[in-house]
């Protein structure tokens, strides 16, 4: 394809009248405004050079050029500014370009006298492998280099002497790469001084020279008179770990471990509620990255004098009624039961596991997750009864979790008063049975003895007799205790040998939900049971939180009974043999008291 030199010439005086600007966004609005964004859709037409070249030009500066770390590695990163899900991307990706395309952009260099034009067309030709590799790459470097000194922005500034380096390195270039690293410094000790606050670009030079074997001599004393600059701890736990990645020993590290502890401790003292928190959480993350007992115990001690009217939580409380009928109509199936057995069985069946099934959950968690988009962005912390923090999550199964054990605590607040009512009404309508008939009634089970039975009737005597307190805390581990029975009648090997000294032990009671889920626990019971006693991605958790002693207030009778309705759940469950030789599971409960 022949392209006309007064054409080029045209192309590249738009280019250098772009380079006039202020800044780079301003650059490429003045390209875009002189071959406009529609002209840059589609192949090159090869029959129209006019329109090709246009179309060349406007890809050639139509990339995103950005400098990355991987593995501890930086390289230039050269990518279209749109890609489609078809794998189709705008402009063409640069292996991608026609010949004829980058021939245009060999052309050009020829004919712009900008550093901003240079520095893109030899860059791209240097990343095509075209013509004399190294000496492109030597000339971009160099003209990144020249336009740095005249853009106005910082950002500007610091991403072409950041391509600039990675040029210089690419093809071995030691002195051009010294010269861009003295210019890098003198840029982030610029910023330092500036009035404006600009940490972001301080960083951004910083961070890739900080990883280079031979920086300038005079980086240590930069890097700390931007930590003494900073007020910031999270600008300043920064610049601590570019120190650690150039700490020549053992000593020099533990030093500065500890003073990744102490700048978040010091911005502890100056902040309140939920920000000091924070600070003090990530001041207990750093002591226990560095090991440093000392350090552990200092941040711990600091995090632990924490209480829970200090965070400056609000408490949102609301209500709601129903009518005389509705009410009525709720207890029936326990008030209309033959007996107090049938009444049991009807508190903890009639209305499903308290949580909701799984299928209403993951419905409303998804809804809530549509509707609720800043929430999602924001970073999420739980604390616990004791005022401190609990979990924060990081994955996205993480995230998951705690929106199902959300919607899960949410259904709570409404289904734990039903199940108190309903609990009450069995001993109201049918009197409070006997110890002795009690414990006949839940040694049926297949997992309780005899004296579990009792103990479960003891629990059930207290909240009828006016103790929830007592019902909640003595039913609470029964809970544990069916949930080990029934995985040990699966014969599932659970327990830890003694080893290296240490005394056997069983897992705790999520280890053991889990093993009961793998074998056919339903779903929503599991779920269920974990987000009453012991989820820590949120619900009410409130088996541990009892265990730990972190709830010192009376939990009252919505809390009993949604325990009492776990326990209920797991005390009909047995065994269920498979056909064959396949394993034990666990069968869905039926509903009904188990056979004598």
């Amino acid at each position: 394809m022949d392209f006309g030199d007064d054409q080029l010439a045209l192309l590249a005086g738009w280019i250098d009248e772009a380079a006039q600007a202020e800044n780079g966004f301003a650059a490429h609005q003045s390209l875009n405004y002189r071959i406009p964004i529609a002209e840059q859709r589609g192949a090159l037409d090869e029959e129209n050079s006019e329109a090709a070249a246009r179309k060349a030009t406007a890809w050639a500066f139509a990339y995103h050029v950005q400098v990355v770390e991987n593995a501890g590695k930086w390289r230039t990163q050269i990518i279209p500014y749109l890609e489609f899900p078809d794998g189709s991307s705008m402009p063409p990706r640069i292996t991608e370009v026609p010949d004829s395309g980058v021939t245009v952009w060999s052309r050009l260099t020829e004919k712009v006298s900008s550093n901003f034009g240079k520095a893109r067309l030899h860059h791209l030709l240097f990343e095509r492998k075209y013509g004399n590799v190294r000496d492109h790459a030597i000339q971009a470097a160099q003209s990144y280099s020249q336009a740095s000194k005249e853009w106005t922005e910082w950002l500007d500034k610091e991403e072409a002497l950041n391509t600039a380096l990675r040029l210089a390195r690419a093809v071995g270039q030691k002195e051009l790469a010294s010269q861009i690293m003295a210019e890098m410094l003198d840029l982030a000790n610029q910023a330092i001084s500036s009035e404006e606050e600009v940490p972001g670009v301080t960083l951004r030079v910083l961070r890739p020279l900080t990883s280079e074997g031979s920086p300038p001599q005079a980086l240590d004393a930069t890097v700390d008179a931007a930590i003494q600059a900073y007020d910031s701890p999270f600008i300043r736990d920064e610049l601590i770990v570019l120190k650690m990645r150039r700490a020549a020993t053992p000593a020099e590290r533990e030093i500065l471990h500890a003073k990744r502890v102490e700048i978040w401790l010091d911005a502890a003292d100056g902040e309140t509620g939920l920000r000091r928190a924070g600070h003090l959480k990530t001041a207990l993350q750093r002591a226990q990255e560095a090991g440093q007992a000392a350090l552990i115990e200092r941040a711990a001690v600091a995090l632990q004098r924490i209480r829970e009217e200090d965070l400056g939580l609000v408490s949102f409380t609301a209500s709601g009624a129903i009518s005389r009928g509705q009410f009525e109509e709720m207890m029936a199936p326990v008030v209309n039961a033959v007996d107090w057995r049938e009444a049991l069985m009807q508190f903890a069946f009639a209305y499903g596991p308290a949580v909701g099934t799984i299928a209403r959950t993951k419905k409303a968690a998804e809804e809530h997750a549509r509707i609720s988009i800043v929430e999602n962005l924001a970073t999420t912390e739980i604390f616990g009864s004791d005022g401190l923090p609990r979990f924060s999550p990081q994955t996205e199964a993480e995230k998951n979790e705690m929106r199902l054990a959300r919607q899960e605590a949410f259904a709570l607040q409404s289904t734990a008063p039903l199940l108190a009512h309903l609990l009450h009404k069995v001993a109201e309508a049918h009197g409070v049975p006997s110890e002795a008939d009690l414990t006949e009634f839940f040694s049926q089970g297949p997992l309780a003895s005899h004296e579990l039975a009792s103990s479960i009737s003891r629990c059930f005597i207290r909240f009828w007799t006016g103790d929830p307190e007592g019902a909640t805390y003595t039913i609470a581990p029964k809970i544990e205790t069916l949930a080990r029975n029934l995985v040990l009648s699966l014969d599932a090997g659970v327990y830890r040998l003694q080893r290296q000294e240490k005394p056997g032990q069983y897992p705790g009671l999520a280890s053991l939900l889990s093993t009961l889920r793998e074998r056919g626990l339903d779903e929503s019971w599991y779920r269920n049971i974990l987000t009453i006693c012991g989820n820590p991605a949120g619900g009410w958790n409130l088996r541990n939180e009892l265990a730990h002693g972190f709830i010192i207030q009376n939990p009252g009778p919505p809390g009993a009974a949604i325990l009492f309705q776990c326990v209920m759940y797991l005390w009909t469950l047995g065994p269920r043999q498979e056909d064959g030789d396949a394993e034990p599971g666990v069968p869905d409960s039926s509903g009904q008291p188990p056979a004598s």
